[in-house]
């Protein structure tokens, strides 16, 4: 009788014949048989292990009573079945590789498969070692949502099969570019796919046990299936796009890209962060600049008026690029988030035409004879002061520039009224009104002039 999976679990080290693995239970005379014949293929033991094997299952086996005299070696169940070949064609758009296992030998399925009338099965050794050449050239079918048989839904073909060990394996094509969606599913899913044999022509030892063991069968075909529907529920199933291409499952794939992705992301991550940070630092901004930008503009205003006047005019160091410099300057500061209070222009301080506050300076011992110069040079220059305020005081007041008539002209002809009696215009004003008549720009510019030259307008 077969062990379930509760009663093997159940069962300790000592009754399989390979205890550290739990492998080939001994409970009775069909076990005993069954480790047998298939303890010659099993992978994954220590040599010493092999030959303890061999030893615990020769030894159960007398005691159970069995006739031992013609086991002078465990006998492999290994048999490599005729295969049906196909040319080798390189990347063949409609045959995508599969291969894998289709039951297993000797074993209780997990589930009853479909006919069984609730009975689980065992496809005995024997039965699939006779039926073994059924299986070539026999077709592999599917259903839409892979969880049964449809013999009208031919996916693929099976090529080859094999007995190893206690596995009857498969392999094959399925036609990829006849069922492209199909074939992808598959590729992707297969971790979670298995397949289910279908045969006809079926033997059982007697209809009364549970599970049936199947001693002969003929194979008709194939299902893939997901392995929660299979009767055996580990069957694998390994599909690629064509022979040569590495199989990884969706999981390891999904793996791959994510660490080949990482610095991409981790830069996108740094990125983000960084925007973040910048736009707190210019919303934070937006107080400070509203502070501070009327007093641009009154630089700029500034510097519109000695352009007009024809002050400090020159590219780099004159008065009109520096105080433009000095607006900018201070607006750029306040969106950054910070309250300007020092203006730092290398080009107009190149050189040593201003010294920078940070720089420490190196103290001289005094000579006397530099001190006596200095002191005169101190006085002349109080001198040169006092001689200069008394002059303006007694020079007088100067003459009020008129406008030439070409400039009262002009104004007339865009209907402006030109300032008299001592009346100054604002530069904002006059911009305003500039920018509303048809003066052309040449124009604007000369009438601006001219007006500052006779101080008709409030700098």
């Amino acid at each position: 009788m077969a062990l379930t999976k509760a009663q093997r679990e159940a069962l300790p080290d000592s009754a399989f014949a390979v205890p550290g693995k739990r492998s080939f239970p001994l409970v009775d005379e069909r076990h005993v048989m069954m480790a047998r014949a298939q303890f010659g293929n099993a992978t994954g033991l220590t040599d010493d292990e092999r030959a303890d094997g061999r030893a615990a299952i020769q030894a159960r086996a007398a005691e159970l009573g069995i006739d031992t005299s013609g086991w002078d070696t465990i006998r492999s169940l290994k048999l490599e079945a005729m295969a049906l070949t196909l040319p080798d064609v390189v990347d063949h758009p409609n045959r995508m590789p599969f291969s894998g296992v289709l039951v297993h030998l000797d074993q209780p399925s997990d589930a009853a498969p479909h006919g069984s009338k609730g009975k689980r099965i065992i496809m005995s050794a024997s039965a699939a070692q006779a039926g073994l050449a059924s299986l070539i050239g026999m077709a592999v079918d599917f259903t839409p949502d892979f969880d049964g048989h449809d013999a009208q839904r031919k996916i693929g073909v099976i090529t080859g099969a094999t007995i190893e060990g206690s596995d009857l394996r498969i392999e094959g094509f399925l036609y990829a570019s006849d069922f492209p969606t199909e074939a992808a599913t598959i590729k992707a899913d297969k971790s979670n796919l298995g397949f289910s044999f279908e045969a006809q022509q079926i033997h059982v030892e007697s209809l009364d046990t549970d599970p049936l063991v199947i001693t002969a069968c003929v194979f008709t075909g194939a299902a893939i299936l997901k392995k929660k529907k299979a009767a055996f529920t580990t069957t694998s199933l390994a599909a690629s796009a064509n022979a040569g291409e590495i199989d990884m499952t969706k999981e390891e794939l999904e793996a791959i890209l994510a660490a080949a992705l990482k610095p991409v992301t981790d830069k996108i991550a740094t990125i983000e962060a960084s925007q973040t940070e910048m736009a707190g630092k210019i919303e934070a901004g937006k107080d400070l600049h509203a502070k501070v930008a009327p007093h641009a503009d009154k630089l700029r205003a500034c510097a519109t008026g000695m352009q007009a006047a024809g002050v400090g005019l020159h590219a780099t160091r004159g008065h009109v690029a520096l105080l433009n410099r000095m607006a900018d300057g201070m607006e750029a500061e306040a969106m950054g988030g910070s309250m300007p209070h020092i203006f730092r222009d290398h080009d107009y301080a190149g050189g040593s035409y201003m010294a920078s506050s940070d720089e420490k300076k190196v103290e001289k011992p005094a000579d006397p004879a530099i001190a006596a110069l200095k002191d005169e040079v101190a006085n002349l220059g109080t001198k040169l002061t006092d001689a200069i305020a008394a002059g303006r005081a007694d020079a007088p007041a100067p003459e009020r520039k008129t406008l030439a008539p070409a400039i009262t002209s002009l104004l007339a002809k865009a209907g402006i009224d030109a300032p008299d009696g001592g009346e100054k215009m604002s530069v904002q004003k006059l911009d305003q009104i500039l920018a509303a008549s048809s003066l052309g720009v040449s124009e604007r510019i000369r009438v601006k002039q001219e007006l500052y030259r006779a101080g008709s307008i409030d700098a």
